[in-house]
């Protein structure tokens, strides 16, 4: 199966239930799009961490979107989690550690209100 340029968006409850959710659907979307079982691996442990520490204080509430998208051989994972009852918090070494062990880019941001991550991975790898 051949793609270009798609996109695929998840919106959901933001609690920890929906985690495999985004696991299985990542790594089902980078496969359908040529990533190897080495790369599939690395991009469901930096998938895992990501989400993880976006979902993190599951009392506050609010939704969480991602989206998928892939262009010239890499995937792109945008997300967002906006509660008014999210704090901010910081990301720990560990979190840095997996993800820059994993992909070639990264960013997690977090405020008061609003925390989002963008992972990006290429099949050639980081």
């Amino acid at each position: 199966m051949e793609f270009t340029d798609d996109v695929l968006t998840l919106t959901f409850p933001a609690r920890t239930g929906y985690l495999r959710i985004c696991r299985i659907t990542t790594t089902t979307f980078a496969a359908d799009h040529g990533f190897d079982v080495d790369q599939l691996d690395d991009l469901r442990l930096a998938v895992d961490e990501a989400v993880t520490w976006l979902l993190r204080d599951g009392e506050a509430g609010g939704e969480v979107s991602l989206a998928l998208s892939t262009a010239d051989d890499q995937i792109t994972i945008r997300g967002e989690r906006h509660s008014g009852a999210v704090p901010e918090r910081e990301v720990d070494d560990l979190v840095h550690a997996i993800l820059g062990a994993t992909l070639d880019t990264y960013d997690l941001r977090s405020e008061e209100g609003h925390r989002s991550i963008q992972l990006r991975a290429s099949k050639s790898g980081a």
